[in-house]
């Protein structure tokens, strides 16, 4: 059976779309799909650097840089969170692909679609949270789909915080699709890969945690 990535489908009618990627032996077109998914990726970083979204040692930096050389430190910003953006793709459709392979020997083609599908949903938490940021000033720990906002009010520790920031609306979102499509396609037990599947991204969201810490630690 052929199958084309059918990614609005495949987001909201998960229970229909799991069931044709099991019986599907390729999937046309899927790598250029993953370079433009790249490409928006980068551009989706791009805009939110060329905004300034994240660039606060670039702004104390800025009475102390003539406009000019202000100026070529925002462009290396904004190429270098470009780049960051399709290593972040990368990370993304390979790096969890991979570990569900090496679990449930599923063909990688089809764990490759289901990070598809999860980075376009993180793709659209970062779009949508470029408005917001710019509207409302709010750091990375305020935003509104987090539990970065409750984190602060329990406790003073940063890492938590930026643990509890990390854990979003849309990333939950993210650990249902790969619960869902995994539960279809594999022969595995439901519980062994829902193991899998959060403490993978409990141990993601921990890293990306201890990065923004050490962000933070080099801004101070």
């Amino acid at each position: 059976m052929m199958s084309r990535t059918q990614l609005l489908r495949g987001l909201w009618e998960p229970a229909i779309h799991s069931y044709q990627l099991k019986s599907t032996e390729t999937i046309p077109g899927l790598w250029r799909r993953l370079v433009l998914i790249a490409f928006i990726s980068a551009l989706v970083f791009g805009v939110s650097a060329y905004f300034g979204i994240g660039s606060e040692y670039i702004s104390k930096k800025m009475t102390d840089l003539s406009k000019e050389e202000y100026e070529m430190h925002k462009a290396f910003y904004v190429v270098g969170q470009m780049l960051w953006g399709i290593v972040y793709a990368t990370c993304i459709l390979f790096i969890p692909a991979i570990l569900f392979w090496a679990l449930t020997d599923l063909e990688m083609y089809k764990l490759i679609t289901i990070q598809f599908m999860v980075l376009a949903v993180l793709l659209i938490e970062k779009a949508v949270m470029i408005p917001i940021n710019l509207a409302g000033g709010l750091a990375g720990t305020s935003s509104p789909f987090s539990l970065g906002v409750m984190g602060q009010y329990l406790t003073g520790n940063d890492i938590v915080v930026y643990f509890l920031a990390a854990i979003t609306l849309f990333k939950i979102w993210t650990v249902f699709i790969q619960f869902k499509y995994l539960s279809v396609l594999s022969d595995r037990g439901p519980k062994l890969l829902l193991a899998a599947v959060i403490a993978m991204n409990l141990s993601f969201w921990f890293m990306s945690a201890l990065m923004s810490y050490i962000q933070l630690e080099k801004l101070i």
